[in-house]
């Protein structure tokens, strides 16, 4: 019997029953992203509750993005056809406390497992900053934490369920089909609808968390990012360049039973609850920042600055909390913004450093702040960390005015060699560049074609990819075609080669 299709259109609900935001700057009828960036009409949207209603719109579709917190920056859910929320999968099949595991399915909210495991004083292996996104989203996109001893969220992964685009359900597990796990994730979601995972828990702990402010030059200079990152379990380090500050996060496991005597002397208890590590006092310092740019009333801009880092300086100085509570925060204090995210080998860290101070000596950055943090490598197939530990900037900026402003960093930072987080900014990258970076990105071009040879996963964007990446692949294997090598480091682009620079991604 064919699925109701009236229930595989519920417009405007998502996983948790909240609505769809469609009401903040986005036209009627229309859905944006979280850092409203992307703009598709809500009518696409259909939310699948099994795997049957899954294989009959993969069935009677011929374009489809899967979707779940619409979280990411970049276009990926923008849609020709349909989007396929998976948001109403948001089931925990079983948590086995003795292989450390846990099976889900694809839309469980990352922060509903976290507090699913609790009782089983399990956790998750790692977590970005923030704890909303499906499962599955986080995975595909190569969701990572801030730890140089710890990989990211993909790495812990044991095994996928997958509808494949000609609807055929398979296992995919890391020890029978090594190969093909390794190209799963990161893979933007291009080998079909991932529906359940199961993945490698690890001990739930409570950290003590210390925050401290230093001078950017102090990062250049001497052996402080290097000491912050390797002698702590986690760290994040916040430059705010206009100012010449940075700020140093760090959280280290310890003892629950030490927790009342560092409680009695003066670390804040945050062991109930999140503790963000912006406030509403603070993002309302940082939009007044902002603002203040725009007016090009910049001492006025930098004094506020001063005072966010006075005021979390204040919160933040030292406390105790929830493994969940202290790396995450709560999504209700964001400001919009585009984003892009850098990836380096992590042996390079002071020449990227350096190289990023002495642009922002010479060029004000159209942001407050941008952030570092580490991630150890792992094996997957197109991942930014594979076969290295990493370091990350991420740059963030106002969608009207980060295209000039990534590409920029785009140049100076590429002769150094960078990879880029897939969920974030791909769109301004040469794909020649990115060819040369991930050394089995032919393995990975062959599985697309195998799996979906008519592109029914792949968007406008990663049709243009795929097109492009296999022709160059062609052409370095005829050994023809211009060199991507050396001459790429003196231009943002290569013209011949490149997608187009966009930034205004309204989808009709």
């Amino acid at each position: 019997m064919a699925p109701n299709n009236e229930k595989l259109n519920q417009e405007n609900v998502s996983t948790s029953g909240e609505a769809l935001d469609d009401s903040s700057s986005a036209a009627p009828g229309k859905v944006m992203n979280w850092a409203e960036t992307v703009t598709v009409e809500s009518e696409k949207f259909r939310f699948p509750e099994n795997i049957e209603e899954i294989q009959e719109l993969i069935r009677t579709h011929d374009k489809i993005r899967c979707a779940g917190a619409l979280h990411s920056c970049a276009p990926l859910i923008a849609s020709d056809d349909i989007i396929m929320s998976l948001t109403k999968l948001d089931k925990i099949l079983e948590i086995d406390p003795d292989a450390k595991t846990a099976r889900v399915q694809s839309g469980v909210p990352i922060h509903n497992l976290c507090e699913a495991l609790v009782p089983y004083g399990l956790a998750v292996g790692t977590l970005g900053t923030i704890d909303w996104q499906t499962i599955s989203g986080a995975v595909m996109t190569g969701t990572h934490g801030g730890a140089l001893t710890v990989p990211s969220l993909h790495d812990f992964v044991t095994s996928y369920t997958l509808v494949k685009p000609n609807t055929e359900i398979i296992t995919v597990s890391r020890e029978e089909d090594p190969h093909l796990f390794s190209a799963m994730a990161p893979s933007m979601g291009v080998f079909g609808t991932v529906v359940e995972l199961t993945i490698k828990c690890v001990p739930l702990q409570m950290l003590e968390a210390k925050f401290e402010t230093v001078s950017f030059d102090t990062l250049v200079n001497d052996t402080t990012f290097a000491d912050t990152m390797e002698q702590n379990k986690y760290a994040r380090v916040v430059i705010y360049p206009s100012i010449n500050k940075a700020t140093l996060w760090t959280a280290n496991p310890i003892d629950p039973s030490d927790i009342p005597a560092m409680i009695a002397n003066g670390a804040y208890d945050s062991t109930k609850d999140y503790m963000n590590f912006r406030n509403n006092k603070e993002k309302e310092l940082l939009e007044k920042y902002l603002k203040l740019c725009d007016e090009e009333s910049f001492d006025a801009a930098d004094e506020t600055l001063f005072e966010v880092l006075a005021s979390q300086e204040s919160r933040l100085g030292h406390y105790i909390g929830r493994y969940n509570h202290v790396l995450c925060k709560e999504r209700n204090n964001g400001i919009p913004h585009a984003d892009i995210e850098f990836n380096f080998d992590y042996r390079d860290h002071l020449k990227v450093l350096s190289t990023v101070q002495e642009y922002c000596n010479n060029n004000r950055v159209p942001y407050y702040n941008y952030e570092i943090r580490t991630t150890k490598q792992d094996n997957a197939m197109m991942s930014c960390c594979s076969d290295r530990d990493a370091m990350w900037i991420d740059f963030q900026a106002k969608a009207d005015v980060s295209k000039e402003f990534f590409g920029a960093m785009e140049k100076v930072l590429r002769p150094i060699g960078f990879r880029k987080h897939w969920a974030k900014g791909l769109e301004n990258t040469d794909p020649a560049y990115v060819v040369n970076q991930f050394s089995r990105i032919d393995e990975f071009v062959a599985l697309m074609k195998e799996f979906d040879p008519a592109g029914k996963f792949r968007n406008r964007q990663g049709e243009e990819w795929y097109q492009s990446i296999t022709q160059l692949l062609k052409e370095r294997k005829n050994g023809s075609g211009p060199d991507y090598g050396e001459n790429l480091k003196d231009s943002i682009v290569d013209t011949e080669h490149t997608l187009p620079l966009r930034l205004d991604y309204t989808i009709h």
